[in-house]
């Protein structure tokens, strides 16, 4: 990766990560944290991310995320038994350096491929299926874990859940959204337990409500995330809450 200003974002105190837990439904334990990248400067993740690409800078933001969050991952307890998930863009998965730079960072800070999770966001519109299903191959071949985000809505498609056989599902938040009153979202959520078996973890995001958790959990959701558990914070203030 080039040394420039613009990509050591590390350097300065402008970037940094939040983080927000996902939870064992049954055990009510921590089943791994999804690191999400902040800016001081530009606080809508959306413009951030689209600032940098308007500046042909993308991938250099998500390798330096991605530096960034494998080094909170070593501040955490049993840290070899925790999970990180880490978004990642498909543009940067498909990049000719990736693999290099992924190599890089694993051998210099001695992270567990197996406690990575690459949660593939899907908000780009261009996106070369085949070649990003080699290479999610090659990173599964290398222990790391896939997570598809926001199936059933947003961006996500079937085609893609098909052609990448994730490790791991997120669910579209929109169905967590008045999930205890709604039969009809609780159907579907259950439609899709049933699509991906006991083989595949499955999340289900943005519970916000004791009403609407414990209706995920009644209806067999194995694990969560939202609001209701907490929102994106420092990892420091998780820490302390789990001493």
């Amino acid at each position: 990766m080039d040394q420039t200003e613009d990509t050591l974002l590390y350097k300065n105190k402008n970037f940094y990560h939040a983080v927000q837990p996902i939870l064992n439904v049954s055990t009510n334990e921590i089943y791994g944290y999804e690191a999400l990248l902040r800016s001081n400067e530009i606080t809508n993740p959306e413009l951030l991310f689209k600032s940098y690409k308007e500046k042909n800078l993308l991938f250099e933001l998500d390798m330096s995320s991605i530096q960034e969050a494998c080094m909170r991952l070593t501040e955490i307890p049993n840290s070899e038994d925790a999970l990180l998930f880490i978004n990642i863009f498909p543009s940067t998965l498909v990049h000719p350096s990736f693999h290099k730079h992924l190599k890089e960072l694993q051998s210099m800070m001695s992270i567990k491929s197996s406690s990575i999770v690459f949660e593939i966001n899907e908000a780009e519109k261009e996106k070369d299926l085949p070649a990003i299903k080699k290479v999610v191959a090659d990173l599964k071949k290398e222990g790391y874990l896939i997570a598809l985000d926001d199936v059933g809505g947003g961006e996500s498609s079937f085609q893609t859940l098909l052609e990448l056989d994730p490790d791991i599902v997120k669910i579209d938040r929109t169905y967590a959204s008045n999930l205890a009153s709604s039969p009809k979202k609780q159907k579907l959520i259950q439609l899709l337990l049933q699509l991906f078996g006991k083989d595949i973890p499955v999340v289900l995001e943005g519970i916000e409500t004791k009403e609407d958790n414990a209706k995920a959990k009644e209806i067999g959701v194995p694990f969560v995330q939202g609001y209701y558990f907490g929102k994106p914070n420092r990892l420091e203030y998780y820490l302390k809450k789990v001493d």
